[in-house]
């Protein structure tokens, strides 16, 4: 009978894993080889980081930081808001708030109603470009609505490990409520990367039409590595730094395709994608 219960609780979870919000963007398809061949470059540049002393370029200090976040802010806000409103991307509205925090680490998130900006993220970044890199990557996250469909896959984990610890239960085995825990894990971590991976995407397009240099926005993850090499492999609830800027990359050259042939300068999503109004 345990192992009954093993099973169905696998099969369970598996079906939550089926049942989660998924992400919407056609992101830029990628090969092993090409992640592999990225992943030697950023190695190398950490290597060579090595043979010269040891330590990255030291991150800057500015007396401008709030003039810049406020600066680049309000162009990646105005771009994000014109692309969500193209392709009806959220019926509650398009404009979110931009929050510097006054934090060394380096860093930056999305909470569903904000963009939060650390001071060390500005004092990392080389540019106005790379900083609307950064911001954009947010704002898509927001945008996009990972936030709420992270919660939304913790439900639905939750309430299906529910159900396997009651049935679990009735046949007078106690799980402690791990099952549940479980699920709520399993649902909350899924499709994480994928997520991050969309924001990259569609945060490309933001800084497009926002005006900054696109280019130099894969470019970012090289020097995300040389900060921290083992991102160069790692994968788990994010994209590894080789596989963000191969897939960076793909997605600048589709804009550029996009501009050359006078299309819309929109981030490709499935058919079914857009919100309703």
């Amino acid at each position: 009978m345990r192992h009954s219960i093993r099973n169905f609780a696998f099969i369970m979870l598996a079906l939550a894993l089926c049942a989660c919000q998924k992400p919407t963007a056609l992101t830029p398809s990628l090969s092993v080889e090409e992640v592999q061949n990225e992943q030697l470059a950023q190695q190398q540049i950490v290597d060579e980081i090595k043979a010269k002393g040891g330590q990255p370029k030291p991150w800057k200090n500015h007396p401008n930081m709030r003039k810049q976040f406020e600066r680049v802010g309000e162009r990646v806000e105005k771009a994000g808001a014109e692309i969500c409103l193209g392709l009806h991307l959220q019926e509650r509205g398009c404009y979110y708030y931009f929050r510097l925090s006054q934090d060394n680490d380096l860093n930056s998130h999305a909470d569903g109603e904000n963009v939060v900006i650390y001071t060390g993220m500005i004092r990392f970044v080389e540019s106005d470009d790379e900083l609307a890199a950064v911001m954009a990557h947010e704002l898509a996250h927001n945008l996009m609505g990972h936030i709420q469909a992270q919660k939304n896959n913790a439900t639905i984990g939750f309430v299906l490990g529910v159900a396997i610890d009651a049935l679990a239960s009735s046949q007078g085995i106690n799980s402690g409520g791990s099952i549940s825990k479980t699920g709520e894990d399993i649902g909350v971590l899924s499709y994480s990367a994928e997520f991050e991976q969309e924001a990259d995407y569609v945060g490309l397009y933001i800084m497009a039409r926002a005006g900054y240099d696109i280019k130099k926005a894969p470019n970012l993850w090289r020097r995300m590595s040389a900060q921290n090499p083992k991102a160069i492999y790692v994968t788990s609830t994010h994209p590894s730094n080789a596989t963000r800027f191969v897939a960076l990359q793909k997605a600048v050259y589709e804009i550029k395709y996009k501009r050359e042939h006078k299309s819309p300068v929109l981030p490709d999503l499935k058919a079914d994608a857009t919100a309703s109004d």
